[in-house]
């Protein structure tokens, strides 16, 4: 049996990771996929990133912050080979690579990163599409959907931040860090998005 290919959408928040996952799932069948977006807010790990992110706890050591977010990856590891082996496209929105822009803004090196990850190995993606935005349109599409700026969580309302995590991003996509990456304007119409996402497939 064939292996599955393992995409990853990433980008700064509101880049459109849930509309193109979406759109690529219809285009490769649903049955074909197993899909996950992370965080996983479902599970316990997921939860707790959730209350990281909207000021419920607070990390005094940052170091404990990368590893919370590294395990949330880690829970996968098992499931996602498991369904690429039986033939499964394994789709990401946001993945392990999330950590090469927005931990090594927490201090975090990326060699470091990666060194982490040779003790457990998650698995490596086909290719990951990044969907560039800019931090103002990041915001502007967050606070529209949330309807509010003050809706927006410690990451979302931090412009600055935004726009060294879009800055990280595109170094990282550059040098090919980790896996394959392609970069995508991810500011164009929704259409013009996925077309450019099915092009680098």
């Amino acid at each position: 049996m064939e292996k599955g290919k393992f995409i990853v959408i990433e980008g700064i928040d509101g880049c459109g990771g849930e509309t193109q996952t979406n759109l690529l799932k219809k285009h490769l069948g649903d049955e074909n996929i197993f899909f996950e977006a992370f965080p996983a807010y479902k599970t316990k790990l997921g939860e707790i990133i959730d209350d990281f992110l909207h000021k419920r706890i607070i990390y005094e050591d940052k170091d404990v912050e990368v590893l919370v977010y590294y395990a949330e990856i880690l829970q996968f590891k098992t499931k996602i080979l498991n369904e690429l082996n039986s033939g499964k496209h394994v789709i990401c929105d946001r993945y392990f690579t999330s950590m090469f822009a927005f931990q090594t803004l927490a201090g975090k090196k990326t060699e470091d990163i990666l060194k982490l990850d040779q003790m457990f190995q998650v698995p490596v993606p086909d290719v990951c599409l990044l969907l560039d935005i800019t931090a103002e349109e990041s915001q502007r599409r967050k606070a529209s959907e949330k309807q509010g700026f003050d809706k927006l969580d410690r990451n979302e309302s931090n412009l600055a931040f935004m726009n060294a995590v879009r800055e990280q991003y595109l170094k990282v996509a550059k040098d090919q860090v980790f896996c394959k990456w392609e970069i995508i304007d991810g500011e164009k119409p929704i259409e013009e998005v996925f077309n450019n996402i099915i092009s680098k497939l």
